[in-house]
């Protein structure tokens, strides 16, 4: 034997290897640690086969490292470190037993190292976890020896043991950093839950809340304490058939679910819901419960409400507008008078509808100051500020009675620009406006321009200004054709909306 049981009698012997291991075995049982582990194998290892042994593992670069050992020198281990006929990973390879160092072919520093710390016998046990080297122990003798097959069966019974225990090791590591991961997992996802900016829930079977994070728990206003919070009473009773009868189609066919419903907040409102679910199963197939996600899209909502209004009331305005381009186009163009007057007669009142399209737009198509319509409708055809005079309180006219009034006031424009008080030099006009209770009154005056003739008949001007007046401002217009200049006097039903400065 190797120092160890040398002498003694082969009963005597196995005797000695048989409570060696079994002391190994109760030892490396109640072993929880790796230095544990290997002071347990250590000692089994110098009481069988000799006072000097150790125990190497690779590290982490796959390098041979001392992590045990009894009767060697820091000089020997740090010479020797890394030094293995083994690599890491390699499968089941056969002990080495070295009877003599002398005769190996291990280069000469090596051996001169280790016949310098008094070894001459050797023996290279691995060390085995699912089959593959994780490391090695080695037992040493001062003599040249040769191990019989007892001793090798006993360090292989020893290494056996030991990786065992190293690889229990290693799966309860493994375990423990699985169970520390998964814990770690679940608080990330708990703080990412509580924390994130949708509503996120979980329920049991019977639908009874298991988990609200944050922003539900503040929706509903509940606190922590929600599990006897009976969150069905908020759904909207003309939503609630609905959803449930979706819920429960999801459970059945094990798929998820999306709907959208109204629900009550802690404000006592109403707000929709958009929820996106997905039943939960054992493992068995049990049905455990929905998780959900819940969206607020009650601003979406009216948002889309308000864009199809907004579309249909465009729509609506479009069509009106065509339907006064074309109105416009028949009177001007009426027998076949495309002339080049009536062509810039046609463009001039285009523009002057344009016009009060550019300022209702600035308004949101809501309203337009009755000011405004009228410096547009003098500045779009270029009239001298100078000549007209223009007063009146702020008043704030809807936009269909605006766009009636722009082409009303361009006509009388064009009018007085033609033949009236602006075609000569002299010429002025003066436009006033008040408000009397429920209604408004516009006076169109000219003065110092030619005299005034009464028309034999009545121009596409005068109808327009009639038809547009009676229809859009379901009001009145009286013209007077006063030799001293025109006087047209608009009347129409007013709210009283008064415009702010």
């Amino acid at each position: 034997m190797v120092e160890g049981l040398l002498g003694r009698e082969p009963l005597e012997r196995r005797v000695e290897e048989l409570a060696a291991l079994f002391e190994l075995t109760n030892a490396l049982y109640r072993s929880r640690t790796l230095p544990e582990v290997l002071e347990a194998g250590l000692e089994a290892i110098v009481r069988v086969l000799g006072r000097r042994a150790s125990i190497l593992l690779f590290d982490a670069d796959g390098v041979m490292q001392f992590v045990a050992w009894r009767g060697l020198s820091e000089d020997y281990r740090t010479a020797l470190a890394g030094h293995s006929p083994w690599r890491p990973g390699d499968a089941d390879p056969d002990p080495i037993f070295v009877s003599d160092i002398r005769d190996t072919a291990e280069p000469e520093h090596v051996k001169a190292r280790i016949l310098a710390e008094d070894i001459v016998a050797l023996a290279f046990i691995p060390l085995l976890r699912s089959g593959q080297v994780v490391g090695k122990f080695m037992t040493y003798s001062a003599q040249p020896h040769v191990f019989d097959e007892g001793e090798k069966s006993v360090a292989v019974t020893i290494a056996r043991q030991i990786g065992f225990s190293l690889e229990r090791l290693h799966a309860e590591e493994a375990r423990r950093a699985a169970v520390e991961e998964l814990r770690e997992s679940e608080e990330r996802f708990r703080l990412m839950a509580e924390e994130a900016p949708v509503m996120i829930w979980t329920s049991d079977r019977d639908g009874r809340c298991l988990h609200l994070n944050a922003l539900l728990r503040e929706f509903w206003g509940v606190g922590e304490d929600f599990e006897t919070f009976e969150w069905g009473t908020t759904m909207h009773p003309e939503d609630a058939g609905a959803i449930a009868a979706a819920m429960l189609a999801a459970a059945r066919d094990r798929q998820p679910v999306e709907v959208e419903g109204r629900y009550l907040n802690a404000e006592g409102e109403y707000r929709i819901l958009r929820t996106r679910a997905r039943p939960r199963f054992a493992p068995n197939g049990a049905f455990l419960g929905l998780i959900g996600v819940n969206v607020d899209i009650s601003e979406r909502k009216r948002a889309e409400a308000q864009r199809e209004l907004l579309l249909a009331e465009l729509n609506h305005r479009v069509k009106n507008t065509l339907a006064v381009v074309q109105s416009i186009a028949h009177q001007t163009f009426r027998n076949g008078a495309a002339t080049p007057e009536a062509s810039a007669a046609f463009e001039g009142r285009l523009l002057a509808l344009s016009t009060a399209h550019s300022l209702l737009t600035r308004s949101h198509w809501e309203n337009a100051r009755l000011d405004r319509i009228a410096e547009d409708a003098f500045t779009v055809q270029g009239v001298d500020a100078a000549r007209v005079h223009v007063s009146g309180p702020p008043v704030q006219l809807p936009a269909k009675q605006a766009l009636a009034l722009s082409l009303a006031l361009h006509e009388l424009c064009t009018n007085a620009l033609k033949y009236g008080a602006l075609s000569v030099d002299e010429g002025v006009v003066d436009l006033a406006w008040r408000t009397e209770p429920g209604r408004l009154v516009i006076a169109w005056r000219e003065a110092g321009g030619p005299p005034v003739v009464a028309p034999s008949r009545k121009g596409f001007g005068s109808r327009l200004i009639n038809q547009v007046i009676a229809s859009d401002l379901d009001g009145t217009v009286a013209t007077a054709f006063d030799p001293g200049g025109l006087a047209c006097t608009i009347t129409a039903p007013f709210p009283g909306q008064e415009a702010r400065q």
